[in-house]
C-alpha cells in the first residue's frame, strides 16, 4: 500500500473521530445512569470561619516597607556578575536545572 500524506491524514482523522465518538457515547450512557441515581443538583458551598473585617489604606502605609537604592536583584538574593564568577571558581554554585548556551 502506497501511503501518502492525504491517506495518512485521512486514516489518522478517522481514528480520532471514532475514538471521540466512542468517548461521547460512553459518557452519554453512563451519565444517564448516574443522573437516575441522584436527582439532586450538586451545589458548591463555602463556609467562612471568621467574619470579614474592614481594612484601611493607612494600615498598609505604616507597615514600614524597606526601600533601598540598591538593585532589586540583591534584595531577592541575587549576586552580581563579578560575584557569580567568584562563586563559580569556588565551586559554590548548585545547578538545579540544565544550562543551555
Amino acid at each position: 500500500m502506497n501511503l501518502n500524506w492525504v491517506t495518512f491524514m485521512a486514516i489518522t482523522g478517522g481514528c480520532y473521530l471514532c475514538y471521540y465518538l466512542a468517548l461521547i457515547l460512553t459518557d452519554a450512557l453512563f451519565s444517564k445512569s448516574f443522573q437516575a441515581e441522584k436527582n439532586e443538583i450538586p451545589v458548591l458551598t463555602f463556609t467562612e470561619n471568621s467574619p470579614p473585617e474592614k481594612v484601611s489604606l493607612e494600615d498598609f502605609k505604616t507597615g514600614g516597607a524597606v526601600t533601598e537604592s540598591g538593585p532589586a536583584s540583591i534584595g531577592l538574593g541575587g549576586v552580581s556578575l563579578q560575584n557569580l564568577f567568584v562563586l563559580a571558581r569556588q565551586d559554590a554554585l548548585q545547578y538545579t536545572k540544565s544550562v543551555s548556551f
